[in-house]
């Protein structure tokens, strides 16, 4: 493989899925650069999954594909043949495909890499477009580990697999503008990030349960409750359950200012989404868990608190797209805002 690897020179990654996808492959792009310095490096991922590349010294090129504009779309076909004849141009001769759909192996295949690789999970024809397989199992493992595998599959060394998040500057002085008490020094209350969101509404803990949480944590710490630019609407839903006042409210914040501020608080709290991946790399997390197994997409960091209510179902691993459980819901269900309440203030307790 070392010899083989000495005729690359320049190498695209595709992963087209969704934040937290994108984040885990940080680890991979730092390990892979670190191994062939000279080689130039391309990211192809979801247009809005794509910020924290931008700031990952590692990489040369970020290509945001336009999902929404193509799938389903009238003429998506031909968008989709445009954009391939685009990246075409770049002239990879290697792609490691990380998204095992067929959009992204077309895409593999049509980028003109005499080297495509993937893993081999599935008896499809897409295996059929590849020239390299990566005998990983996707549900055997954590996902930065398994994204990891197809360095391992190229003899690469791994020199450690952390996330690591660059936040411009430019995040903190505007975090400042919008909200200048979050840089208040004179209060000695811990500073609490709490995120109720969740793309999938069978991740979400719900409106009540945030409520009591926040209303609980209040007395002793400042409540920074924050959602995405579509989830205006949970927000106001924990505002009407809640009997005290979160110091900040807002859905506004670009995922860098999101960043920021989590690295300047002293805990997060959420659901099993996007957010809390970004949040693993910026401070202590707390996680609440349902339909997902956490020992594969939880947070990645040793830093963090498990609230995972499935384990002990038979319906899990769920598919999430429908509840097939007796009890609707049962698995996130299962986890009590008293027992979070009562973990949580230890752990800030103990939290310098």
């Amino acid at each position: 493989m070392r010899d083989f690897l000495k005729s690359i020179r320049h190498i695209l990654l595709i992963n087209l899925k969704y934040l937290g996808d994108s984040i885990w492959m940080l680890p991979l792009v730092e390990n892979l650069k670190k191994n062939l310095p000279d080689v130039e490096l391309s990211v192809l991922v979801n247009k809005g999954t794509e910020d924290f590349f931008y700031t990952c010294p590692y990489i040369n090129n970020v290509i945001p594909f336009p999902r929404s504009e193509i799938k389903g779309k009238r003429w998506g076909f031909i968008k989709f043949i445009l954009f391939a004849l685009k990246l075409r141009k770049l002239k990879p001769n290697m792609v490691i495909d990380l998204t095992e759909t067929d959009r992204a192996t077309i895409l593999s295949y049509l980028s003109g890499a005499r080297f495509r690789i993937s893993y081999c999970n599935e008896k499809s024809w897409r295996q059929l477009l590849l020239t390299h397989r990566v005998n990983s199992r996707i549900h055997s493992k954590h996902m930065v580990e398994y994204l990891l595998d197809t360095l391992r599959y190229l003899d690469i060394r791994i020199f450690e697999s952390r996330i690591k998040i660059n936040i411009p500057k430019e995040a903190f002085q505007s975090l400042e503008r919008k909200f200048p008490t979050i840089f208040n020094h004179n209060s000695d209350k811990k500073k609490v990030v709490v995120h109720p969101g969740a793309r999938n509404p069978l991740r979400q803990w719900g409106a009540e349960n945030f409520a009591l949480l926040c209303d609980a944590l209040s007395e002793k710490c400042r409540i920074f409750l924050v959602a995405g630019h579509s989830e205006k609407s949970v927000l106001n839903d924990i505002l009407r359950y809640m009997k005290t006042e979160p110091e900040i409210c807002t859905s506004e914040l670009n995922l860098y200012e999101f960043a920021a501020l989590c690295e300047l608080s002293d805990m997060f709290i959420g659901n099993d989404s996007g957010p809390i991946h970004v949040a693993s790399a910026k401070t202590f997390t707390v996680g609440i868990f349902g339909p997902t197994v956490p020992e594969i997409v939880s947070p990645w960091t040793d830093r963090k608190l498990i609230f995972d209510g499935g384990k002990s179902l038979p319906c899990r691993p769920c598919k999430q797209e429908k509840c097939i459980n007796s009890e609707f819901n049962k698995c996130i269900r299962s986890v009590k805002p008293v027992d979070v309440i009562e973990e949580v203030r230890k752990v800030l307790d103990e939290l310098d």
